[in-house]
């Protein structure tokens, strides 16, 4: 069926690491693949779900790698994180904001300090910029602005535990727009683009 990658994660010439998804008859499962500087090969992972996709991975170091994406459940969207230990992949757990929460991408400062972006929508309600952050133990939702009559994020990047940035789009009576979000060590706030 349908075979398919999103991100990719490198940590060395001979370890990289590249995640998406799959699909075939009533089947949507999680992609993740190894390079180990010869070939790349598919890994285990799990899938809480009945379609599951991952849009986003990146690494700290070889055994402490993070994937982000979605899945399918009885009670709707669900975000999903994954987390390999340098043995296994394995999920793990997040708040459940809305009916639907998609994550898109996820950005590593330091192991207790990693963000993770995408968004969320309850009901019939408009679609909201969702912020995830890890503090080296939890999960927990980031407040942050979600301009205009629907947002979502799709990247983001750090340097510091002061300094991250999230991009995406919002959408205006004038169509969709550029969404700039900086991160200044206390809060999210929108930069005009």
């Amino acid at each position: 069926g349908f075979n398919g990658l999103a991100s990719v994660a490198v940590i060395s010439p001979c370890n990289a690491w590249a995640a998406g998804s799959f699909s075939g008859p009533g089947l949507d499962a999680n992609l993740i693949e190894h390079w180990n500087g010869t070939a790349w090969k598919v890994v285990p992972s799990p899938g809480p779900g009945t379609r599951n996709f991952l849009a986003g991975i990146r690494a700290l170091s070889p055994d402490n790698i993070w994937a982000v994406g979605g899945f399918i459940s009885a009670t709707g969207e669900r975000d999903e994180i994954l987390h390999w230990n340098g043995r296994a992949w394995k999920a793990m757990a997040s708040p459940a904001i809305g009916d639907t929460d998609v994550l898109r991408a996820v950005r590593p400062v330091s192991a207790n300090d990693i963000w993770a972006v995408g968004a969320t929508q309850t009901g019939t309600a408009a679609r909201r910029t969702l912020i995830l952050h890890w503090n080296g133990r939890a999960w927990s939702r980031v407040p942050s602005p979600h301009p205009g009559m629907g947002s979502g994020l799709v990247s983001v990047a750090a340097t510091s535990a002061g300094n991250a940035w999230a991009v995406g789009t919002f959408v205006s009576s004038g169509g969709d727009r550029t969404l700039i979000l900086h991160w200044n060590g206390r809060r999210w706030s929108q930069v005009a683009s």
